[in-house]
């Protein structure tokens, strides 16, 4: 046989950016290429029950391999939508265009007093052209402006502490977020903050039904909360996937629940009642035997009874 000759019978189909090849490459990860080239043929979301059947391996041989595929950067936990819209940049003002506006503009004259009582500080050179930026530039109401300071350091007194100061840099940043959602009056910034406030508290029912306590989540652990969220899946559901997570892995394993949860999403499925009513449909249909361990028996829809009833009796 010559090898030098040999070639595929059909030119290949899937597209494999060249950098991911050559990770895959330099790993002479076998495992790690057939589990890529699997998501690529998939559109690129992580099932772990589906793919564990498909490549005849196990449920724990393929999230060892997805580990290995998100350290080489091939894989990543799902990310918040970002803001639209391409402004992500203020004008550069000169002092002197700022300090003549000051002092011919009443209402400027007063955010920034308002501004420095909120923040506890004199307002830099830099932090007033920022500000007028803000004001001038985006159009953002002082009123407006000024929900936005109050929610940008009631979130960073909470991450880092009262005793450090806000920077302008965190302020722009979400002043660009509110403008590019079309943030511009009073009622709509009210409204806004409401939903982050339900989405926050939700986040932290969920944290505890899923038993994380006397910890925060990591910024990794809460994109996924937050992805749930948005998906339509309340603390029950979700303790219910780290359940079932823990049980077949041994761990609460961050992607292997993620991919139970996508699986549900994808099924129609986000409430108890209708996993469970969609996992006894399952269980009633013929199925291959390779498929016959990943599928709920009688003692796991059980189990899945007495944690919700469990969640209920907590008061969560």
């Amino acid at each position: 046989m010559d090898d030098g000759r040999l070639k595929l019978n059909r030119p290949a189909l899937l597209a494999v950016p060249l950098h991911d090849a050559e990770a895959l490459l330099a790993a002479g990860d076998g495992d790690g290429a057939l589990l890529y080239l699997y998501l690529v043929k998939e559109g690129g979301v992580l099932d772990v029950d589906r793919a564990a059947r498909a490549l005849r391996l196990s449920v724990r041989a393929v999230s060892g391999i997805a580990e290995r595929l998100e350290r080489l950067g091939l894989l990543r936990p799902p990310e918040e939508e970002p803001a639209p819209g391409p402004r992500q940049e203020l004008p550069e003002y000169q002092a002197a265009d700022v300090a003549r506006r000051s002092q011919s503009d009443p209402a400027f004259q007063d955010l920034v007093k308002e501004v420095q009582q909120a923040l506890g500080r004199v307002l830099s050179s830099t932090d007033l052209k920022k500000l007028f930026g803000i004001y001038d530039d985006l159009a953002l109401p002082p009123e407006v402006i000024m929900l936005l300071i109050q929610h940008c350091k009631e979130e960073h007194d909470e991450r880092y502490g009262a005793t450090r100061n806000l920077g302008f840099a965190t302020i722009e940043k979400e002043a660009y977020v509110w403008f590019n959602r079309e943030i511009m009056t009073y009622d709509q910034a009210e409204s806004y903050l409401a939903r982050l406030a339900r989405r926050k508290s939700l986040a932290g029912q969920i944290q505890r039904a899923m038993g994380i306590r006397n910890r925060e989540l990591s910024a990794t652990e809460k994109k996924y909360v937050m992805s749930w969220i948005d998906l339509g899946f309340g603390p029950e559901a979700l303790a219910l996937a780290a359940d079932r997570t823990v049980t077949n892995t041994g761990e609460l394993k961050w992607r292997y629940m993620n991919s139970i949860v996508q699986s549900w999403h994808g099924k129609g499925l986000h409430t108890v009642d209708e996993i469970e009513k969609g996992d006894r449909r399952n269980s009633d249909r013929p199925r291959p035997a390779d498929a016959a361990a990943s599928a709920p028996d009688a003692g796991e829809l059980e189990r899945m009874r007495k944690l919700r009833q469990r969640y209920k009796n907590s008061g969560g």
